[in-house]
């Protein structure tokens, strides 16, 4: 009888035990996941989609690398303003939506414009087709499937941002760093353009070490980056240092690498940087 009594209170024993350690793992899967509010990731990721496999890699290397077991609450997605760069304005959406392009569909926030943003009001950014809501602006459209497909579960919230007026960033930015947010903020950007791969790649080479840099000037911006949207970078950039994080460059190519062949003024060029 007393054995079996010992062995009894032994099995509640272990019971208890394996509650006890399944209740601490909860709670320091909760505890790790709440302290990992307060940082913030950035990366760098082209538009220009000619060769999609890569994009796919580096989404995923993000993924695994910033986000083992849960996503960003938003990811705030910068592109430049391609249909008006010299405008003075950045702009967002006017109001959330589910947004389609070639039958891919993701959910745009609206909550910078309920902030402090400008909203696109021409329908040139955004436009409604038979109801459906949609955007003309590439720099935001091309990231739909590898947002859905890695961060399925986060908000974009949209950030169209003029290409060389600095001014603007200067407005938006301590605005952008007072978001109390986990975030993953991307800025939509190509290099070099129109050259041959040889200048092309020197332009890149100094690119890169110049966003290696902690802490740079807008003249540094204006003089060292050859790429569409230097403001777009400024604001990643900035953000980045006041986060303590440093640029790492993933992968770098352009249409002559990929092709094989030298395209000159019809080549374009892409850098992938992390920041960590």
């Amino acid at each position: 009888m007393r054995y079996y009594f010992l062995r009894a209170s032994k099995t509640i024993k272990t019971i208890w035990i394996l509650i006890l350690s399944i209740i601490l793992i909860i709670c320091l899967i909760f505890w790790l996941k709440w302290n990992k509010k307060s940082e913030r990731n950035f990366a760098i990721i082209p538009h220009f989609m000619l060769d999609n496999e890569k994009v796919n890699q580096f989404y995923n290397f993000l993924k695994n690398e910033y986000y083992n077991w849960w996503e960003p609450e938003k990811i705030v997605l910068i592109s430049p303003n391609h249909f008006h760069s010299d405008t003075k304005e950045i702009q967002t959406i006017c109001k959330s939506a589910n947004v389609n392009y070639k039958s891919t569909n993701i959910s745009l926030n609206s909550e910078l414009h309920n902030l402090w943003v400008n909203c696109d009001k021409n329908w040139e950014i955004f436009d409604t087709w038979w109801d459906i809501q949609k955007t003309n602006e590439h720099g935001i459209w091309e990231h739909f499937q590898w947002i859905n497909k890695y961060f399925s579960d986060s908000e974009v919230l949209p950030v169209i941002s003029p290409c060389f007026q600095f001014s603007v960033a200067e407005d938006i930015l301590p605005k952008l760093e007072n978001l109390n947010w986990d975030i993953l903020v991307i800025a939509s950007v190509d290099f070099a353009h129109y050259q041959n791969e040889q200048l092309t790649l020197q332009h890149d080479q100094k690119s890169i070490e110049t966003l290696k840099s902690m802490t740079l000037s807008q003249s540094e911006f204006i003089d060292w980056i050859d790429a569409d949207c230097p403001v777009c970078l400024y604001l990643l950039q900035n953000l980045a240092n006041k986060n303590w994080k440093n640029a790492e460059l993933r992968y770098r190519d352009s249409s002559s690498t990929i092709l094989n062949q030298d395209m000159w003024e019809e080549n374009t060029s892409r850098v992938f940087m992390w920041y960590k």
